[in-house]
């Protein structure tokens, strides 16, 4: 006897990303708050404004894919914390841009080997070859939708 069909919501690729995100976000969240004391976002944030920054809020929250209400939280938070400053851009006084501080470099420093570790984790059950064909096919899908 034939197995039937996926009928259900498991069929769609979208369905099966967003569950793997969820899966990721989780197990990288623990980490992060288990061993640097951090949420997520904040983890984000540090490794966005450090591969990538200073930014505006807004930049941040593209860079760090949060919504703009969640980067404006986790920077107000690491900026209390000493982590990120913000100073006015030389370009346009009225846009605020954060970057590291010395402290925050430190943290960034241990937040991207937790991220590389647990992103070889999580695709550890994939081979060389896998992993080339599904980046390659995830960097095609992500182009598309770009449009």
């Amino acid at each position: 006897m034939k197995a039937p069909a996926k009928a259900g919501l498991e069929q769609f690729l979208t369905y099966r990303m967003h569950v793997l995100n969820k899966l990721s976000d989780r197990g990288i969240s623990e980490r992060y708050q288990a061993k640097l004391e951090i949420t997520l976002p904040e983890a984000r944030v540090i490794a966005s404004v450090g591969s990538f920054g200073p930014f505006s809020i807004m930049e941040l929250a593209k860079h760090a894919n949060l919504d703009k209400s969640q980067a404006s939280r986790a920077a107000e938070a690491l900026i209390n914390r000493g982590l990120i400053g913000r100073e006015a851009s030389s370009e346009d006084g009225r846009v605020v841009l954060i970057s590291l501080t010395p402290e925050g470099r430190v943290l960034y420093r241990k937040v991207m080997p937790i991220a590389r570790k647990w992103n070889a984790d999580l695709f550890g059950c994939l081979d060389a070859a896998e992993m080339e064909a599904f980046g390659r096919a995830l960097d095609k899908v992500i182009a598309h939708a770009q449009g």
